[in-house]
C-alpha cells in the first residue's frame, strides 16, 4: 500500500507548486498591465550603451490620429527608432557615453508630448533629472510637431541629438543646435526643421532676399547673422513676451530664421573644415576655440560664411522652392 500512495502523494505536492507558480506569474503579469495602463509606460531592455529606456505619453496618439500618413505606424516603430538613433547618433558625435555625466543615471525616461506644428516652432526636448535610492532617472520631454502623424514628416533625429549633445542641467550653444539640423538632415528624413530637404543654403539666400524690403525684417535677420556662433552661451530664442512685442506668427517666422543660420552655418563649417572639426568647436570652452580656424576668430568665420553665401550657385528662386515645399506637402 505504502508502494501504491507514494506516487500519489508526490504528484499532488506537485501539482500544487504548478498552481501556486501560474497564480504567482498571472499577478506578476497584472500588475505589470495595471501599470502599463496607469502610467502609460512601455519599459524597455538595455541598449547597447548600457542605459534603460523608458517611453512614456501624455495621450495614446496612435489612436488619436489617422495613421495613413503617420511616420511611424505603429507605437513600437517609434520605440524601436529612438533606440536606433540614440545609438547611431551617440557614436557620430563620439558621445557614446553621454549619460554618465548624470550621476548614476540607469534609466531614461522619455516623455513624448505632440502639438500643433506652431506651437513647436523649435522642436526638442527638455530634460528633469530625478535622484533615488532605488534608480535614478532623467526625464526628457521630447515635444515634436503632429506633422509626424499628419505629414509624413518627423523631426526625432535632431531631437534625440539634442537629448545626447545636451550638458547636464544645460542647453545648446548655436554650433550644438546647428549640429543637430545637420544631423537631422543627413541621417534623418533628408530634412531639417525648416527647409524640407531644400538646399539649405540656397533656401536661407532665397528667404533672405524676399525680406530685405521691410526694414524690421532686415534689421532682425541682420542681427541673426551677425551674431551667430557664440561657444560659451546658450542658444536664445524669443517668445511673445520679449522686448521685440511680436505676435505668435512673427516669432514663429524669427526663430525659424535663426535655425536657418544655425545649420547653414555648421553646414559652410562641415564642408570647409570636415566634421570632426566641427565638434572640436562645439565642444569647446569658449569663442577662442575658432582662433583654430581662422586668424580673427569667429569673427573672420562668419566674414567667410557671408562670402560663402554671396557667391553660392542658388539653383532655386524663392517662389520655385516655395511651390516645390507647397507640392511635398500635399503628398507627403
Amino acid at each position: 500500500m505504502k508502494t501504491i500512495k507514494k506516487p500519489r502523494v508526490v504528484g499532488i505536492f506537485v501539482a500544487v507548486i504548478v498552481v501556486l507558480a501560474i497564480i504567482a506569474t498571472l499577478s506578476i503579469m497584472k500588475e505589470n498591465k495595471t501599470r502599463s495602463e496607469d502610467n502609460n509606460i512601455s519599459t524597455e531592455n538595455e541598449t547597447k550603451s548600457g542605459i534603460s529606456i523608458e517611453f512614456t505619453y501624455t495621450e495614446d496618439y496612435w489612436k488619436k490620429y489617422d495613421l495613413t500618413n503617420a511616420v511611424y505606424k505603429t507605437q513600437g516603430d517609434y520605440e524601436n527608432a529612438v533606440r536606433k538613433y540614440i545609438e547611431e547618433i551617440a557614436i557620430l558625435l563620439d558621445k557614446q557615453n553621454w549619460y554618465m555625466q548624470y550621476s548614476g543615471m540607469n534609466t531614461l525616461c522619455l516623455e513624448l508630448h505632440i502639438n500643433e506644428l506652431k506651437s513647436v516652432s523649435v522642436q526638442g526636448g527638455v530634460f528633469s533629472y530625478k535622484e533615488s535610492t532605488k534608480r535614478s532617472t532623467c526625464t526628457y520631454e521630447l515635444y515634436l510637431s503632429d506633422e509626424m502623424f499628419k505629414n509624413n514628416r518627423s523631426q526625432l533625429t535632431q531631437a534625440i541629438s539634442n537629448l545626447v549633445l545636451t550638458q547636464k542641467h544645460g542647453e545648446l550653444n548655436d554650433v550644438e543646435k546647428g549640429l543637430t539640423e545637420y544631423i537631422q538632415n543627413s541621417l534623418g528624413m533628408g530634412i531639417a526643421s525648416v527647409n524640407y530637404g531644400v538646399d539649405i543654403h540656397n533656401y536661407l539666400i532665397a528667404y533672405t532676399k524676399i525680406k530685405q524690403d521691410d526694414k524690421y525684417n532686415k534689421s532682425s535677420m541682420d542681427s541673426a547673422r551677425t551674431g551667430l556662433g557664440k561657444i560659451s552661451s546658450y542658444t536664445n530664442y524669443i517668445g511673445t513676451h520679449d522686448k521685440y512685442k511680436l505676435n505668435d506668427e512673427e516669432v514663429y517666422k524669427f526663430n525659424e530664421y535663426k535655425v536657418l543660420c544655425y545649420h547653414s552655418f555648421v553646414d559652410y563649417l562641415v564642408q570647409t573644415y570636415g566634421f570632426e572639426s566641427v565638434l572640436k568647436i562645439a565642444d569647446g570652452y569658449d569663442d577662442s576655440i575658432y582662433n583654430m580656424f581662422s586668424p580673427n576668430g569667429l569673427k573672420g568665420l562668419l566674414e567667410d560664411w557671408k562670402n560663402f553665401l554671396e557667391n553660392y550657385n542658388c539653383k532655386m528662386t524663392w517662389d520655385e522652392i516655395d511651390a516645390n515645399i507647397s507640392v511635398l506637402k500635399k503628398t507627403q
